[in-house]
């Protein structure tokens, strides 16, 4: 599948992020990304979710520390330099993962929202 990929320079250099609605809730729309940056010795992607809530016009992007899905070092690769290139390269490994992260996190919410709630 294709998946729009937005490539970018800020503060601290490339990132690319892609994104992925995975349902609505109560809490907003719930949305999973992957982003792509400069991590120590090359590059890494990481997959998060997030929610995405309409405040008066205003969108937001929330979310829980340690209480949503995440995960790190995805398609991890050693670089000598951070180019636009060799981020999106990086980011085109990681995407090749995408479909198995949407499993995994729509497996973590589905256990979680099966826990009876203290």
């Amino acid at each position: 599948m294709n998946y729009e990929v937005k490539t970018k320079k800020g503060l601290n250099g490339w990132t690319a992020a892609s994104t992925v609605e995975l349902c609505q809730t109560k809490e907003g729309q719930r949305v999973l990304e992957l982003e792509t940056r400069k991590v120590s010795g090359g590059l890494a992607a990481f997959a998060r979710v997030f929610y995405i809530k309409n405040t008066g016009g205003f969108y937001t992007k929330s979310t829980m520390l340690f209480g949503d899905y995440e995960k790190g070092g995805i398609a991890a690769t050693l670089v000598k330099r951070v180019t636009e290139k060799t981020v999106s390269e990086v980011h085109a490994r990681a995407l090749r993962q995408l479909e198995n992260l949407i499993d995994e996190a729509k497996a973590f919410y589905e256990e979680k929202d099966s826990q009876p709630h203290n």
